[in-house]
């Protein structure tokens, strides 16, 4: 009789946003969100989760914004257990996004940033 082995399985993508996810310092997301005026305006949709949302976006190659949003309701589980993050709505990552100060993030503060941690 044969021994039965287990298939091999690759790891999912959301092993990878989570180490992605791990390698970003807790605190930098809402000190920049707080310096730029973004925590003001987010109510219930946070600006981690706008952060972790558009990661997922990137690494999964989303065509549209129901597949971004449709995906990560799907696994609304595993990403919770992301520091938190929660899934959004359709409304609330468009406006999100549509709104320029929830993506803004200067140049120099990202750089100053990367210069000090990397180097």
């Amino acid at each position: 009789m044969k021994k039965q082995t287990k298939p091999f399985q690759r790891p999912h993508k959301f092993d990878v946003l989570r180490q992605i996810c791990n390698l970003i310092p807790t605190f930098l997301v809402s000190r920049i969100a707080h310096e730029t005026g973004v925590a003001k305006k987010a109510r219930t949709f946070t600006c981690w989760s706008h952060v972790v949302a558009m990661l997922y976006a990137q690494l999964t190659h989303v065509i549209s914004l129901n597949d971004l949003c449709d995906g990560l309701k799907i696994f609304s589980g595993p990403l919770s257990a992301i520091r938190g993050a929660v899934a959004p709505s359709r409304n609330g990552l468009s406006y999100a996004t549509l709104d320029n100060a929830g993506c803004r993030v200067s140049s120099g503060r990202s750089r100053r940033w990367t210069e000090r941690s990397f180097a």
